[in-house]
């Protein structure tokens, strides 16, 4: 792969790789300890107090959204700032930056504290017995909103600065103590509200990690603490259209769960949030490229345009690659892996909501590489307005899915909604660098054709061992077209020599 280069910042091939498999590992670990300890939880908590958790989840990481996108912006301007050598300038960046989403997030955890009754009586379907206890927990919530906001930006410069080896070690302790904090408080108590102070205060220690690894970095922000308003202007027109994503991506996102509580009760909300909660793990594999090639596309796309649309599509092929099969024997045995590891109650009520969900995540997984890139050069404005119009639109479809089927519906509109936004997201992407894929022999439109249509047939079959077969046959297929068409001759010599590496 080639480089590109802008002033003392190199992004290569083989820095990509690098950094992403250190947020491979940092996004990983965590998920099989959720794989784990999820059933526990659920064992230990009781169906309803688990979906009350799983809200709690939500809010803890939906409110980063305060940051203003001045995370993902600092990420931008810091790193314009270290290639330039003109890092004097950064600790004025960084705590106006950071005053700025402190200040907000004040005032946002204020309005959810004073709204928190409003949720757990009238909103949520909750039992009384337990409204009391999710009341205080609520509260609790609260404290944690200016620490995650916070904790957005700080990180954001660690990321202008290429630290994605601390950054990782840091998030799997975070997602590693998320499940098992909660698991080591059930020795004790399984009230929710001191789960969740637990859980508030691994946050903190994280923004503690955090801000201490940035002071190691540049001693001048330790040492030159000061709000520079000249630099508010320029700071928010940047983050002005990602703030509009930040609010409502996590929005859309939840939405679905608070809406399951409202209409259904906090028990669905176990059953569609337990299935999402395993499945959007696998979203770990873009996430961590993706967190890579935000700065390397806002590096290179005007320097180097090539090379940006080059690594565009590499990385939505070996997205596709390494996603499809899992997704396949995910969809293919949802009923019988939901039954072996929570029972015969859940397989029955979430097989079909995996099922659904894990078709959604590899289509949103591929559309990452899109989203990315519009933000990355400087139009974070198409993909805000995208969601502007998406957000009603979804939100009404979700309501009556959800009242006229359950759960279910709540999944198949999930679906449709990643569909329609990776289509979108592409069209406009390709209209500025022409993002598409030149297959080798026009028999590969029709082979992928018949491959697609083929991955239904082990889906619908009801016998565990017929459904094996099906679904070996169709990963070998895979396998030989991805193989003969879709892989580059370099791609191939590559694997090869890995592979004989690995033999020897």
């Amino acid at each position: 792969m080639e480089e590109s280069e802008n002033s003392n910042i190199t992004y290569s091939g083989k820095s990509i790789a690098k950094n992403t498999v250190y947020n491979l590992f940092g996004y990983g670990i965590p998920m099989v300890f959720a794989l784990a300890i999820i059933p526990l939880l659920i064992k230990g908590l009781g169906e309803e107090r688990f979906g009350i958790l799983s809200l709690a989840w939500v809010v803890i990481g939906y409110f980063s959204f305060f940051d203003l996108g001045i995370g993902r912006a600092l990420t931008k301007i810091i790193a314009e700032k270290i290639g330039t050598n003109k890092t004097e300038e950064v600790p004025g960046i960084f705590w106006t930056s950071f005053f700025l989403m402190l200040g907000v997030s004040v005032l946002g955890a204020l309005v959810v504290f004073l709204f928190a009754p409003e949720l757990v009586h009238k909103i949520f379907k909750i039992s009384k017995g337990l409204q009391a206890e999710t009341l205080k927990t609520f509260y609790i919530l609260t404290l944690s909103i200016p620490i995650v906001t916070t904790t957005a930006g700080i990180r954001g410069t660690l990321e202008a600065y290429q630290k994605f080896g601390i950054i990782n070690i840091i998030r799997t302790f975070l997602g590693v103590f998320s499940f098992l904090g909660p698991l080591l408080c059930l020795i004790f108590t399984n009230n929710l509200f001191y789960i969740v102070l637990f859980l508030v205060i691994i946050r903190i220690m994280v923004w503690i990690l955090y801000i201490t690894q940035c002071f190691k970095l540049n001693r001048d922000i330790k040492s030159k603490i000061y709000f520079e308003s000249r630099l508010v202007k320029p700071i928010l027109k940047l983050s002005g259209w990602m703030t509009v994503s930040n609010f409502i991506v996590p929005l859309i996102v939840y939405m679905d769960r608070f809406l399951i509580g409202a209409l259904v009760s906090a028990t669905a909300i176990a059953y569609y949030a337990t299935p999402y909660e395993v499945i959007s793990k696998l979203l770990i594999i873009p996430s961590a490229l993706t967190g890579v090639l935000f700065p390397t596309f806002s590096a290179s796309y005007l320097n180097n345009p090539g090379f940006t649309k080059q690594v565009s599509l590499k990385a939505i092929k070996y997205i596709f690659f390494l996603l499809y099969p899992v997704v396949l024997l995910i969809i293919t045995f949802a009923h019988e892996g939901l039954g072996l590891w929570l029972g015969k109650n859940f397989a029955e009520n979430s097989s079909l909501i995996l099922q659904l969900l894990a078709a959604g995540v590899l289509v949103n997984s591929i559309a990452y590489i899109p989203f990315t890139f519009l933000e990355g050069i400087g139009r974070p404005d198409i993909t805000a307005k995208i969601q502007l119009i998406e957000f009603p639109i979804y939100l009404f479809a979700m309501w009556i899915a959800i009242k006229q089927k359950g759960i279910n519906g709540a999944a198949f509109i999930w679906l449709l909604r990643m569909l329609i936004d990776a289509l979108i997201l592409f069209l406009f992407a390709k209209k500025i660098i022409s993002i598409h894929f030149e297959f080798k022999f026009k028999l590969s439109y029709l082979i992928g054709f018949l491959l697609i249509i083929a991955s239904f047939f082990p889906v619908v079959i009801g016998s565990a061992s017929l459904k094996l077969l099906l679904v070996t046959i169709v990963l070998i297929t895979f396998s030989f077209i991805s193989w003969k068409f879709f892989l580059e001759e370099e791609e191939r010599m590559f694997l090869i020599s890995r592979i004989k590496t690995i033999k020897y």
